[in-house]
């Protein structure tokens, strides 16, 4: 191996030169160093998000979601003094923070307006998905500084489900309600927290397709012993031999304008074998 050597010398490079070639890289960086500071000058922001109040843009990162709120008639009605029932009704970012940053079981990041003045989030940083029944449940007040109206009275015992939220109170306990079940199994799907699918599939412009499986024909024996003559009739009959004939699966699908068809009725009875099973 030839070992190279490199003599520094006044012939290369005498003081004077690194003297010159110091105060040139000085010149260049008081020339450029300003340029780039401002650059990023005022890009970094900090929000007040202090109390129920909301500085922050959500809409510029959930453009689609927040479009979809300013063209409702409900849920736009939370501005930085509250609640306002005569609002027009337009949205903006106090509407998000009423849903996403209002249950009162959960520590979100706040910021005062200075970045001394902060509280790190714990169960949340900046945002929490909710659940339509935190708002809207008996007693909602106990649970969020954002209730809504109460949109329980259903009973879900008995479903072998549970749920963090008061469906039911003394007045309205959902005793008689005609979708319990539905509620129930809701509940019990993780697609959405707690019930919302039974509350989107209702509340809600999205397309619901549903399967029916139910029992095809109902058959039973009526019979007539010693028969009793009434001014509206014989009567004293006897019905026995109750049971059911096979099922029938029936399709209905209503589109986002909640107008839909159905295979079962539209195939009666022109393509029965189609139909049942």
């Amino acid at each position: 191996m030839r070992l190279i050597k490199i003599k520094v010398g006044d012939e290369n490079m005498n003081g004077g030169k690194l003297v010159l070639l110091a105060i040139a890289l000085v010149a260049v960086g008081a020339v450029v160093m300003p340029q780039t500071v401002s650059l990023f000058a005022g890009q970094h922001w900090w929000y007040n998000i202090s109390g129920t109040g909301n500085q922050v843009p959500c809409q510029k990162c959930h453009a689609d979601v927040f479009e979809e709120l300013a063209l409702s008639n409900f849920h736009t009605h939370w501005s930085a003094s509250g609640w306002n029932v005569s609002a027009p009704g337009v949205a903006d970012q106090y509407d998000c923070a009423a849903c996403h940053r209002s249950n009162l079981s959960i520590q979100y990041a706040l910021v005062n307006g200075s970045v001394t003045k902060y509280q790190p989030g714990k169960q949340a940083h900046a945002a929490s998905v909710v659940a339509c029944m935190l708002c809207h449940q008996a007693n909602a007040s106990s649970a969020t500084w954002a209730p809504g109206f109460y949109a329980g009275g259903f009973n879900i015992s008995g479903f072998g489900v549970s749920s963090p939220y008061n469906y039911s109170n003394a007045t309205y306990n959902g005793k008689w309600a005609a979708h319990n079940a539905f509620i129930a199994m809701a509940i019990k799907n993780n697609t959405f927290p707690d019930s919302t699918e039974a509350c989107v599939a209702c509340h809600t412009h999205v397309a619901v397709k549903i399967i029916w499986h139910h029992k095809r024909s109902l058959e039973f024996n009526v019979s007539i012993n010693n028969p009793v003559t009434l001014p509206n009739g014989v009567h004293n009959w006897s019905i026995t031999d109750w049971k059911v004939n096979g099922t029938a699966t029936a399709i209905s699908w209503g589109n986002t304008s909640g107008v839909g068809n159905t295979s079962y009725w539209s195939g009666w009875p022109g393509n029965v074998s189609n139909i049942y099973s």
